[in-house]
């Protein structure tokens, strides 16, 4: 009898025809939680195993942290889907499936014939995942769709997190990305569950557009015209100055956050050492420090107040009060934050070559099954041979699609 491995989504195949970053987390996702993966690229291999050139990370190909982030586990082949015998491994690839996972653009699915229209006709119980910029309808359809245009730019924040008058601000490299993974994710496994129990496959989409809007679903309802419109981001005028960050002594900047202002700013102003906070009637509620323009005074004093001590002073303080705060790290801190690497968030990936990463690890954890560990992805084509004889094709038949070029 076969041992169980503790992984909870073994025994599920997943075809994967996606590049760069988004698809690919899902396609990373479910590997690292049991799913057998194979990872399908063209002649030219995922654009990602380049990234570390701009990011100015290693990227040799096997050495290669940035593509390892959403790639590690997989088996990795080649293949050229423009050739009859190319498409007709990929097609009995997709016989073998469960899940079929891509972000190629529809009309090229189309004159691939992978459209979903197509394959629900060989392959009724497959689900079909897709994964577009923009989203299947409308005007915007077929353009393409990158984290930078269609999750930040289109759907507000670009525009709106930033002070009038300055240059706008630039997120990090995928962080869109990442979190359409998710979403994308989630409706894998919700049509994986309406299998069972209906025995149908379906498709599931998503968009970089319709994550971003979601990301931001507060913001624009609360921005839309009949509650005020527009609010310029003033950092002298907040919503609720109790709910901001500050510049402390030691240059860093520190976030505070009350529950209800009206509530706790009694409690704020006795440790903060402002009594006017409590006293006095313009800063007697979010209201009235909008009406009067109180709240200009009010975010001048706290000012004064956070720069007498240093950031790591006013956490300690706030915390030990149970008031939410937290010291704005910065992106090179995190690879040694000990919550992190205490929480198993990060762990350290040798790459060989005396280069070892601390790689941030997919953030869901169990306490009944385990994850696989990260490997580093390899060279283009890495498994073709492996992946091949599964299929049922001969070494003879294999390295014959490799000579001309079908396969690497």
């Amino acid at each position: 009898m076969k041992e169980e491995s503790g992984l909870p989504l073994e025994g599920i195949r997943v075809v994967e025809l996606a590049t760069v970053v988004a698809a690919p987390t899902v396609g990373r996702m479910l590997c690292s939680y049991g799913a057998e993966v194979i990872k399908v690229e063209s002649s030219r291999g995922d654009e990602m195993r380049g990234a570390g050139l701009f990011e100015r990370v290693i990227c040799e190909d096997d050495c290669n942290p940035l593509f390892t982030i959403q790639n590690s586990g997989k088996e990795l082949t080649s293949i050229d889907l423009k050739t009859p015998e190319g498409m007709e491994a990929f097609i009995k690839m997709l016989s073998q499936a469960d899940v079929f996972l891509t972000n190629v653009r529809s009309a090229a699915l189309k004159r691939l014939s992978l459209d979903y229209e197509t394959i629900r006709e060989k392959f009724p119980r497959l689900v079909y995942a897709h994964l577009s910029g923009f989203g299947p309808k409308g005007p915007a359809a077929s353009d393409p769709g990158f984290d930078s245009t269609a999750f930040w730019l289109r759907s507000g924040p670009a525009a709106d997190w930033q002070v009038p008058g300055s240059f706008p601000f630039v997120p990090t490299y995928a962080f869109g990305d990442m979190s359409t993974s998710s979403v994308l994710l989630s409706g894998i496994l919700m049509a994986l569950i309406g299998r069972e129990r209906t025995g149908k496959g379906t498709l599931v989409n998503t968009s970089l557009f319709a994550c971003g809007i979601w990301c931001n679903a507060i913001g624009v309802v609360s921005h839309q015209k009949q509650f005020g419109g527009d609010r310029p981001l003033d950092p002298m005028r907040p919503a609720d100055p109790l709910s901001q960050t500050y510049l402390c002594a030691d240059g860093k900047w520190i976030g505070i956050y009350d529950n209800d202002y009206q509530r706790d700013r009694s409690k704020f102003a006795g440790i903060l050492g402002f009594p006017e906070l409590a006293s006095n009637p313009e800063f007697a509620t979010l209201a009235t420090l909008s009406e009067t323009d109180a709240i200009v005074k009010a975010v001048e004093r706290l000012n004064e107040i956070f720069r007498t001590k240093t950031s790591d002073e006013w956490r300690e303080i706030l915390s030990k009060n149970s008031i939410s705060c937290e010291v704005m790290h910065t992106l090179r801190d995190v690879g040694t934050d000990p919550q992190a690497v205490e929480n198993d968030y990060l762990t350290q990936v040798d790459f060989g070559k005396g280069v070892k990463v601390m790689m941030p690890c997919p953030p869901i954890q169990f306490s009944e099954y385990k994850v696989r560990p990260y490997e580093s992805a390899g060279v283009l084509g890495r498994d073709t041979d492996k992946v091949f004889t599964e299929l049922g094709y001969s070494q003879e038949q294999t390295e014959a699609l490799k000579a001309k070029g079908i396969l690497k």
